[in-house]
């Protein structure tokens, strides 16, 4: 019997259509033990290391640890920031001695982060046993690491999914949609509000179903040296001098874009796109990738390029040609045909010339048109989503070796 500590929806997602590998597991729940530590020191005020009862604390022999990201940004670095190096090494010096494996996963769409502030506490050579799951080429010929750049679907699958993909869109598509696209997004990056413009410019933005929020306009109205705290931002950052737009007041916005996350900011937008059925407005999910305007050592993307497959939609990138590579790579479909794209679409560096593109071809579509096209790509759209579980399915499985002590 294998004892695992981590959350119900990680052990979901690790064990993903292979839970007959669980019988001979013995799952504990766990949370983040900086709440832990938080609780104790309201208790007791002095806090030594024995006082703490977070159960990764007191493991069970020959057992098994999985962390995610949140435990990962938060947790350790509470743990050493506030209480020093001393508890880390005796929670490790415990690892150690009762020879418990640590699955960490650093595939979580970050290569800004890391690259600055994860950068050392990824790369450390842990005293226990481990494996280190990475999506970043950084690392992945260094020792006890396990690369593939979709190893970050087992987050997405933790985070995003509640560990079951399958259950994902909450019901089947309709084939008449209120609008073309959708460009969801929550922050007005630079390119994002180049697009905006464009769909202002073109008389668009009504054939589309358009999100953003005012708590990241706000912030984004000082953004024009640097933002995300850091300072890697590329040319592409600064090439199309947008920021009067904050000039402006988010008020003039409100007939065309929606504040879907006013009242929560925090909360778990594919969650929101699901239970909301906003997945079900549009035909086409048009998405600016986030890292093409950052200085990454390697071209990246994010949770975006998945959302638009496991929801069963045809869906347009701007920068966000490593995805299409990849999935073109594995044997998907990238729609360009569909869309009236040219075929090289993906080899343009710039997300501005894409956009430009992008525009055009939705200046030639309507809704019913479209419709058509939609249903004409029914097969394409759900061997997508098949070819990106399949894979996953494969290389998740390597994990499981380490984990069960195979």
């Amino acid at each position: 019997m294998t004892t695992i500590y981590c959350t119900q929806s990680e052990l979901k997602s690790l064990f993903y259509e292979n839970e007959h590998l669980l019988e001979n597991v013995n799952h504990i729940d766990i949370d983040h033990f900086d709440d832990n530590l938080r609780n104790l020191k309201e208790e007791k005020k002095v806090v030594r290391f024995e006082d703490i009862t977070h159960p990764i604390f007191n493991p069970e022999e020959n057992s098994v640890i999985i962390f995610d990201r949140r435990v990962i940004e938060r947790d350790f670095f509470t743990l050493v920031s506030e209480y020093g190096y001393d508890f880390r090494d005796k929670l490790y010096s415990i690892w150690k001695e009762r020879n418990v494996r640590v699955l960490f996963n650093f595939a979580f769409f970050e290569p800004i982060e890391y690259q600055t502030k994860l950068y050392d506490f990824i790369t450390t050579d842990f005293p226990f046993r481990h494996l280190k799951l990475t999506d970043y080429p950084l690392f992945k010929d260094l020792p006890n690491f396990e690369y593939d750049s979709l190893y970050n679907m087992f987050h997405y699958f933790n985070e995003n999914l509640n560990g079951n993909p399958n259950s994902f869109p909450i019901k089947e598509h309709t084939i008449e949609k209120d609008k073309l696209f959708s460009s969801i997004q929550m922050k007005l990056r630079p390119h994002r509000l180049y697009f905006f413009k464009k769909l202002l410019e073109n008389k668009l933005e009504h054939n589309g179903y358009i999100t953003a929020t005012k708590f990241y306009f706000d912030e984004y109205i000082n953004a024009d040296l640097k933002t995300d705290n850091n300072s890697l931002q590329n040319k592409y950052y600064y090439e199309k001098d947008n920021w009067n737009f904050f000039k402006t007041k988010w008020e003039d916005y409100k007939d065309i874009i929606v504040d879907s996350f006013q009242n929560n900011i925090w909360q778990n937008h594919t969650q929101k796109y699901n239970l909301d059925f906003e997945y079900d407005k549009s035909y086409i999910d048009i998405y600016g990738e986030t890292h093409i305007l950052y200085n990454t050592k390697y071209p990246f993307f994010t949770e975006k390029s998945y959302q638009p497959i496991f929801f069963e939609k045809m869906f347009i990138l701007y920068g966000g040609n490593k995805f299409y590579r990849k999935l073109e790579k594995l044997g998907g479909c990238n729609f360009f045909e569909e869309f009236g794209l040219p075929t090289n679409y993906d080899k343009i560096e710039s997300p501005y010339e894409q956009i430009d593109l992008v525009v055009d071809v939705l200046s030639q579509q309507t809704t019913l048109k479209f419709s058509k096209t939609f249903l004409k790509s029914q097969e394409k759209i759900k061997k997508n989503k098949k070819i990106l579980l399949d894979h996953y399915k494969k290389i998740i499985s390597r994990t499981h070796n380490f984990i069960l002590d195979k």
